[in-house]
């Protein structure tokens, strides 16, 4: 069998560090290891799971999708394909969020609605001092056993629940006294965009698109907060797609006539999130 050194010049066409990550992977160290062993030889076990693992990476699969792991805001998540790999403009909204509790004086719930492997509310309450309440829910069970997995191994207290936007936390949202801020990373691309890029035609489709022009989910949940919330001050950030901007701003209008929003740019100057202030 090749050393990890020959293996690599092998395949030295491919990315180096894709492919040390993937050869790291299928000997199941730290790539650091590699390091210092490049003249050991690999198993044949540890050869055909790299020899797997490659033929996925070929196929179109990103190395998150492949290793099961992601970091986002400096933490490593497990993912899966039942839930979307987050993405670093997303980080945008953790760092928001961190700002808006940073400068409250009010005690504070959070919910995050379309929890996913749960990067944003675990960030979120990994890096603050102050004590939330956070609660998080998705339509989908298997994200939601992710996102418990990657709450757990973060030491993050958070409640889960499952079902449809704000619909199983009617009961036990209506009356919360303290401030309220509610983040959402919901599916907002539309059908055409998510045929149209093949980088993400191997993440769930269910948690990339929506209808109305990637807005359904957001107009739902912007429904049901005011139905729940009637006389409620909230704080909602949403990530959008850029060219959503003025559609989602009329839609807020129409609900909330006096909301304050504010568009908050990447770091690759889009509009990326919206945050409204009722």
């Amino acid at each position: 069998m090749p050393t990890y050194e020959q293996l690599l010049q092998k395949y030295s066409t491919f990315n180096p560090l894709d492919l040390e990550l993937l050869l790291a992977h299928a000997l199941q160290k730290p790539r650091a290891f590699l390091l210092g062993h490049f003249d050991e030889k690999i198993s044949l076990k540890q050869y055909l799971y790299f020899q797997y693992y490659l033929l996925q990476y070929v196929r179109g699969y990103s190395l998150a999708a492949i290793t099961h792991h992601k970091e986002f805001f400096g933490l490593d998540f497990y993912v899966n394909k039942h839930v979307l790999i987050p993405r670093p403009e997303t980080e945008l909204m953790v760092e928001e969020v961190l700002a808006q509790i940073k400068n409250s004086s009010e005690e504070i719930t959070l919910i995050d609605v379309g929890v996913g492997s749960g990067c944003v509310p675990i960030s979120i309450g990994k890096n603050t001092d102050k004590k939330i309440n956070i609660m998080a829910v998705d339509i989908s069970c298997r994200a939601v056993g992710v996102a418990k997995k990657n709450a757990k191994k973060h030491g993050v207290n958070i409640k889960f629940f499952y079902g449809s936007l704000l619909s199983p936390l009617r009961q036990k949202i209506a009356h919360i006294n303290s401030s309220i801020i509610i983040t959402a990373n919901l599916p907002y691309l539309t059908a055409k965009q998510f045929e149209e890029e093949p980088s993400i035609q191997r993440e769930p489709k269910i948690a990339l698109v929506a209808d109305h022009n990637g807005l359904a989910l957001y107009e739902k949940l912007l429904y049901q907060t005011k139905t729940v919330f009637p006389n409620k001050k909230l704080t909602l950030f949403l990530e959008i797609d850029p060219t959503q901007t003025e559609l989602i701003k009329k839609t807020i209008l129409l609900l909330y006539h006096d909301a304050q929003i504010e568009i908050k740019k990447d770091l690759s100057g889009l509009d990326r999130l919206v945050k409204i202030s009722t």
